[in-house]
């Protein structure tokens, strides 16, 4: 057994920060442990992403059968290498709204608001294109850059979005989320560059860091109150590791999942599935949260978009981006987008997608011509779900049951079929109007109030940004203490990731998971 002085679970966009800033200080011994390796080559081209889905690097979690999505059980990838889902995602740099962060404080976090969070945010950013403006920064660590690619069809899609009744907005960092324009994504030199490189890369050579990979920990090792150690697999083998804090960073699913398997968590649901409780902390595992999205495709009269690319285009791509890191491998072909609200008088509550190719299930199912794709996305979900313990056993996936359109007023199915209107909207507006040939299958058929709303239960997909299932707070349900990042009840045991958020936020989630760990790691680097 070796000790140290800070073991981090998970290497993900958290744990790579987090090892990055305390392994900074040269007397603190941190050991850093994830269950995948170094990621591939598709998580450094940065339009190669989805090729990553159901491969080794991707846990390629399900859900439990979801009542409210006519029984499906929905696919939810999350990253299993350097970098975790960070490794593995889109690469969008947004924070969200200031009432995001404003409603965590009023949840009981104090030093979470707007006021508080967005000097930490402006200090990890490094913006190409916004410079030292009141809202962006430059010369953090994590570079923030305009899409180096455009297709034509995005823009196509952007100008119809301005037709339909939609504001033009160039900056959703800026001064108001509304409207449509183009995302910001964390890369640099035409490759993805998330917190992998961004924090960990550099640290790589510090001798007082160790990264362990190919590891999977089993079970935190609690004694007299206090989190003393972790047990982990390396090829089938047991091993363990001491230290004086312990730092969960391994996700919404994954944090939770270890504590439970830990005995620490809903004692009488522990106990059914065989696990002795050690901590009786009722809140781990709930009030699971994520983003759901709701698509439509469309065929296109002429070649546009990566429906247009042959074989011979494809290899020319490559080539280029081989050779100078520019051209179509270097876009994420989901940068045109924007926030709406679907009611007057309410901040945004849908983030749209235009797709220059016409797909189903994140390209999983593809139309064999040229197309568009548009996304709806709920942001900020009434439906409330949990991950709870299959067994005890340590290798066996846990229960992920969101619940989704599960709300009780039914608020959540109603926002997604107005973001069916909304869509088909800017489809029949501007110059998609012209270059549409006609909407596909399934959805098309789905005309009336009934229709649409079967359709989204129907084909409804995770956005994979779950959030909130060990939550800061001090109310009887809250995990986590919002200043310390500690698990309530126990010394030593840290937990810094999504999971910890206390309610969802407007956006995608990886700038926020980034804010928590610089923000936990200043707490535990004192």
């Amino acid at each position: 057994m070796t000790t140290y002085d800070t073991v981090i679970v998970g290497a993900g966009s958290a744990g790579c920060v987090l090892a990055g800033r305390l392994s900074a200080d040269p007397a603190r011994r941190v050991l850093l442990l994830e269950a995948g390796g170094e990621p591939p080559l598709g998580a450094v081209v940065p339009s190669d992403w989805p090729s990553l889905f159901n491969t080794g690097v991707d846990w390629g979690f399900h859900t439990e059968p979801q009542p409210g999505c006519r029984h499906r059980r929905i696919f939810w990838p999350r990253g299993r290498m350097l970098g975790g889902s960070g490794s593995l995602n889109a690469m969008i740099y947004l924070r969200g709204l200031p009432s995001d962060y404003d409603a965590w404080e009023a949840m009981g976090c104090p030093g979470w608001g707007w006021r508080d969070v967005l000097p930490d945010f402006l200090a990890s950013e490094d913006n190409r294109r916004f410079g030292n403006h009141p809202l962006h920064g430059t010369g953090g660590p994590l570079p923030v850059e305009d899409c180096p690619f455009r297709d034509q069809g995005e823009t196509l899609w952007h100008d119809s979005a301005v037709a339909a009744g939609y504001r033009a907005n160039p900056d959703f960092n800026g001064g108001s989320q509304e409207g449509v324009g183009y995302f910001q994504l964390t890369t640099k030199g035409g490759e993805r560059f998330g917190t992998k490189r961004a924090y960990l890369d550099p640290a790589r050579e510090r001798r007082n860091l160790t990264i362990e990979t190919g590891v999977l920990v089993t079970r935190l090792v609690v004694e007299n109150g206090r989190a003393v150690g972790v047990e982990y697999l390396r090829n089938g083998r047991p091993e363990r590791a001491s230290a004086g804090q312990i730092v969960l960073a391994a996700g919404a699913i994954a944090s939770p999942h270890l504590l439970m398997l830990s005995g620490i968590g809903p004692a009488d649901a522990l106990t059914r599935v065989g696990v002795a409780s050690v901590h009786d902390l009722p809140g781990v595992g709930q009030d699971l949260q994520d983003h759901p999205a709701i698509t439509l495709a469309f065929a296109a009269k002429r070649p546009i978009g990566l429906g247009a690319m042959d074989e011979a285009a494809h290899r020319r791509a490559v080539a280029e981006w081989q050779a100078h890191r520019t051209g179509p491998r270097t876009s994420n072909w989901a940068s045109a987008g924007g926030h709406v609200a679907t009611r007057p008088d309410i901040e945004p509550d849908l983030q749209l997608y235009g797709i220059a190719a016409p797909h189903r299930d994140y390209g999983r199912f593809l139309y064999p011509g040229s197309g568009f794709t548009l996304f709806a996305v709920l942001q900020r979900p009434e439906s409330r779900g949990e991950i709870r313990l299959r067994s005890a056993d340590p290798l066996a996936a846990p229960a992920i049951d969101p619940r989704y359109l599960g709300d009780e007023g039914g608020r959540d199915l109603a926002t997604l079929v107005e973001g069916v209107r909304i869509n088909r909207a800017i489809a029949a507006a501007g110059p998609l109007a012209e270059a549409i040939a006609h909407e596909l299958s399934p959805s098309a058929e789905c005309l009336d109030e009934a229709g649409i709303a079967r359709h989204v239960r129907g084909h409804l997909a995770s956005l994979y940004h779950p959030s909130s299932t060990c939550r800061m707070g001090t109310d009887p349900g809250a995990v986590v203490d919002p200043r310390s990042f500690a698990v309530h009840g126990l010394d030593g045991l840290f937990v810094a990731d999504a999971s910890v958020f206390p309610r969802m936020i407007s956006a995608n989630l990886n700038a926020t998971v980034i804010l928590v760990a610089e923000r936990a790691a200043a707490a535990l680097g004192r």
